[in-house]
């Protein structure tokens, strides 16, 4: 979502004469994930360029804009200044005391009728940085689903350690009743009270068993999971390229295909 600035001028006469009608419009829109407004917006004329300033207040640390000005004429007429220097393009802080100065007269414009000056801002994006495959691989052998999420720049596949902690405690716990019960079973002498106690102590190791595959089925598929998901913070390389390599061996080069996905 963008900032925009609006402020009303007349030139009148070409470059040198101006008769300004003041005409003040301002509207602030807040931005998705801050709340920078343009504020503070004002204009002179000094020689045949046009200086306008302007402030971008309440930036979040570390944001950086993309600032862009706009010309729009009473005639319809939309001019995109080209000989502009300042702070306007990319990458611009936020703070007080921003200053866009548009030499007309290098861009060949000759405005006599009302114009529009637009400052609009819009925040860029912070790139996703690489996260390597390696360190994907390492991160879900300690907490399986994890290293999947950050391949896949979020979700959830972290859950995926629920159910394999979740698991492996459980077959850890009812290992631990079977043990339990086991030694009751040896220090019991009534006949029947034995084998009742042998099947509990079957029955738990058996629930022990099944919890102790079904966290390691989770394990082993979230480390082949997470070796062939895509890597969505990597630059994808689409379709079916043709290259030349040199073989050493053979020496001679050589035609190779290279699909990407």
């Amino acid at each position: 979502m963008e900032i925009v600035y609006h402020r009303w001028l007349q030139l009148m006469g070409g470059l040198r004469l101006f008769a300004i009608f003041i005409f003040l419009s301002l509207h602030c829109i807040s931005f998705t994930q801050t709340n920078a407004e343009i504020r503070n917006v004002d204009f002179q004329f000094r020689s045949d360029s046009l200086i306008v300033t302007y402030d971008i207040a309440k930036s979040n640390r570390g944001d950086l804009f993309r600032v862009e000005m706009m010309i729009n004429t009473a005639s319809g007429k939309t001019i995109r200044p080209k000989a502009v220097i300042g702070d306007i393009g990319d990458n611009i802080n936020g703070g007080k005391g921003k200053e866009i100065i548009w030499d007309i007269r290098k861009d060949v414009v000759v405005i006599n009728e009302n114009i529009e000056v637009s400052v609009t801002a819009a925040v860029i994006e912070a790139p996703i940085k690489l996260f390597h495959r390696s360190a994907a691989i390492a991160l879900s052998v300690v907490v399986p689903g994890l290293g999947i999420t950050k391949l896949n720049h979020g979700g959830p596949y972290w859950i995926m350690a629920i159910g394999f902690y979740g698991a492996a405690a459980g077959s850890y716990l009812y290992y631990s009743f079977a043990q339990t019960n086991y030694n009751k079973y040896l220090d019991t002498h009534d006949e029947s009270e034995r084998n009742s106690m042998y099947d509990k102590v079957k029955n738990q190791n058996t629930i022990s068993d099944v919890l102790m595959y079904t966290a390691g089925a989770i394990w082993v598929a979230n480390i082949i999971w997470t070796c062939v998901t895509p890597n969505k913070t990597k630059p994808k390389s689409d379709g079916l390229s043709v290259g030349a390599i040199y073989d050493p061996m053979m020496k001679q080069p050589l035609i190779c295909l290279k699909y990407g996905f």
